[in-house]
């Protein structure tokens, strides 16, 4: 049980690993939606990892605010594709919210990590 737990947690604050392990085993069957999937199955992930972080780092709480940005940003997104769509279609839908997601997400836990280090660097000076 501790290994599971231990592995959970390297993926929790290393997301990027679950990445690219979930790429490089579906490259060899469905070349086309590797990259996809996998993003997908990190985006998931992505949502607790930046909290996560945050709070390793900084001792800050903000998941209920990442929670209604995704929130706002979906009906956002939803209002303009129901404008410039006559039907809207659910499924391409949440495909393009979860990419953006996916995009969103990355850089925030890429910001996030390199402010830590910096500032990390700067007090240990």
């Amino acid at each position: 049980m501790t290994i599971l737990f231990t592995i959970a947690t390297v993926f929790l604050y290393i997301p990027f690993l679950l990445f690219i392990i979930v790429y490089l085993f579906l490259l060899k069957s469905k070349k086309q939606k590797a990259l996809v999937l996998a993003s997908d199955v990190t985006t998931f992930l992505l949502f607790f990892s930046v909290p996560a972080s945050v709070e390793f780092l900084w001792g800050l709480s903000i998941s209920a605010y990442i929670y209604f940005v995704a929130l706002v940003l979906a009906i956002i997104l939803l209002v303009i594709e129901w404008r410039n769509t006559k039907e809207l279609e659910i499924i391409p839908f949440f495909r393009k919210l979860w990419r953006t997601y996916f995009l969103l997400l990355a850089s925030l836990y890429a910001l996030v990590w390199i402010v830590g280090l910096i500032s990390i660097i700067v007090k240990s000076i």
